[in-house]
């Protein structure tokens, strides 16, 4: 099995790499801007293009600016690679729509890299309240102010709370289970090149009530609460759970705390784990339904619409 990484970005260096390295699969990556040797690679290439005709891949793993997604996904799907690209995997959903076209037509996979979800925390924290009646999902995703160069904050390449963040925010329904709409309050903050720095909402559904901040901006805040009746529950570093440490699921239930220590756990490998049972099993559609729901709530939210 060949890999041709697109882009050598922080999210491939910190977790995408070790674990394609770990599954003794041949790797490959294209950077423009990166140009010293990556060790431990078959080889790399300056230009995307080549890359994709020389090395003829099983698959593409696309980790450049958003701006560049659809375009480098549309050219891999049509190569028959099986294609997995960064959150946001498109900007809208016409242009996802276009992509899953091609997928079916070259019968390759398409699927969208968020993997927070499957952290060992998370998995349980989900399976405890997925299906309850009625719940209080509070959601906070702070970071501080990136950097004036960054690409968070180019609009140009599409950066900016709403696509950055946006995939975590529409996630969180699906995944407890959060269906029948009633009513929502969304308030949405631009800098002054237009780019959105924060997202405050509160959008209650017939399962429960849904409130978030996502910013750009601020003390580091990365935590989901939910409260059930007399149950409370938080975990931490929900977005970014690292893979070499223990996190801990904090639980009050009648004035009674308890705290449930998770081993360390890596959900990039989880997740990538599932991506290649699914392409041995040519289940090509498997992500469709999970993609399409999470662009249309993510694009949504700009619109005020829901």
């Amino acid at each position: 099995m060949k890999v041709l990484i697109l882009g050598y970005s922080n999210i491939v260096k910190k977790r995408v790499l070790s674990v394609f390295k770990e599954k003794k699969i041949e790797i490959y990556v294209a950077s423009k801007s990166y140009k010293k040797k990556i060790p431990g690679i078959k080889k790399q290439f300056s230009s995307y293009k080549q890359a994709l005709k020389n090395c003829k891949p099983t698959i593409v793993y696309i980790s450049l600016p958003n701006s560049k997604h659809f375009e480098w996904a549309k050219r891999s799907l049509n190569y028959r690679c099986n294609t997995i690209v960064d959150k946001p995997i498109t900007s809208n959903e016409k242009q996802l729509s276009e992509l899953i076209d091609l997928s079916k037509k070259n019968k390759r996979l398409l699927v969208e890299s968020t993997f927070f979800n499957y952290h060992v925390q998370m998995k349980k924290i989900t399976k405890i309240y997925k299906n309850n009646r009625y719940k209080k999902i509070h959601v906070k995703f702070v970071i501080p102010k990136p950097d004036s160069k960054s690409i968070l904050m180019s609009k140009k390449l599409q950066g900016g709370v709403l696509m950055d963040m946006g995939p975590y925010i529409s996630s969180i329904p699906r995944l407890f289970n959060l269906k029948r709409l009633l009513k929502k309050k969304i308030r949405i903050i631009k800098n002054k090149q237009k780019l959105i720095v924060s997202i405050k909402f509160l959008i209650n559904f017939e399962e429960g009530e849904y409130r978030g901040i996502f910013k750009f901006g601020g003390k580091y805040k990365n935590e989901i609460k939910i409260l059930n009746g007399s149950k409370k529950s938080c975990i931490e570093r929900v977005f970014s759970p690292p893979d070499n440490e223990f996190l801990t699921l904090k639980t009050i239930l009648k004035n009674k705390k308890k705290i449930i220590k998770f081993k360390k756990d890596n959900c990039f490998k989880n997740f990538f784990t599932e991506v290649l049972k699914i392409i041995n099993e040519k289940k090509y559609n498997f992500y469709y339904k999970r993609m399409l729901h999470d662009v249309n709530f993510r694009t949504s939210l700009n619109n005020r619409i829901i």
